[in-house]
């Protein structure tokens, strides 16, 4: 039978107990709920920053209308708003593909410093071949070239940022194999915040850097370094992508 959902309160207040802030027979006091739950938040935000802590990819679906080169996600309360919010900011992007009457044209990511700096049409229209991702501060764009000469539905595969957690709120956007290095993740930060950073042992340490490798592991980011890629967003692709 599945384990009920462990609440946001019972998480924080469990990793209080790691650094010995609390017992299960001694309530938080003061803010300390609150702080938790808002150093747990910097936490998920912070793992949005390249997508290595965050382990699981989703799939997003777009439909590209003519001539429209980019798509934005992010928040809702983002102003102006994002074409994409159910999803929140992209973090890091793995595949990305267009699809035309049930034919599929995986696009090339492209680095924003080798696209900038290459030569191209910039207004053309065809088949988009190459995407690019530009990252801001609150959003995410992405960008494919060239722009499409007609509908295409753009699929975006990747990790995006985690949503924020309220005290009213379960653990349930995460992954159960996921609590544990967060409860040790959260209590480290926290010894910090209370004062208490000799109560994060060494044996604490090797316990948390422990958890954090398997989490890393998990996660699907490709953390190969590309060397000696051509860029080749003109010639022949260009004459390709105009069909």
């Amino acid at each position: 039978m599945p384990q009920p959902t462990q609440s946001v309160r019972e998480f924080v207040s469990d990793s209080y107990q790691i650094i010995s802030a609390s017992t299960p027979t001694v309530p938080l006091h003061g803010n300390d709920l609150s702080k938790g739950i808002a150093l747990l938040n910097r936490l998920l935000s912070q793992y949005s920053a390249n997508g290595l802590m965050i382990t699981v990819s989703k799939q997003v679906d777009f439909t590209l209308l003519t001539g429209q080169g980019s798509v934005t996600f992010g928040p809702a309360t983002f102003v102006p708003l994002p074409d994409i919010t159910t999803e929140g900011r992209l973090a890091n992007l793995e595949n990305a593909w267009v699809t035309l009457s049930n034919v599929t044209y995986p696009l090339i990511q492209e680095g924003r410093n080798d696209f900038f700096s290459s030569y191209k049409y910039e207004t053309l229209l065809g088949l988009p071949r190459y995407v690019i991702v530009k990252p801001e501060t609150n959003i995410t764009t992405v960008q494919v070239f060239p722009a499409p000469s007609q509908s295409y539905e753009l699929s975006i595969y990747g990790k995006f940022q985690l949503t924020d957690l309220t005290s009213n709120d379960d653990m349930s956007t995460l992954p159960t194999y996921y609590y544990l290095y967060l409860q040790f993740a959260l209590a480290k930060y926290l010894a910090v915040y209370k004062g208490r950073i000799s109560a994060w042992t060494p044996e604490l340490e090797d316990n948390y850097r422990v958890l954090k490798t398997d989490m890393e592991a998990a996660s699907s980011q490709n953390l190969d370094i590309m060397i000696n890629r051509e860029s080749f967003l003109n010639g022949a692709n260009r004459v390709r992508s105009g069909i």
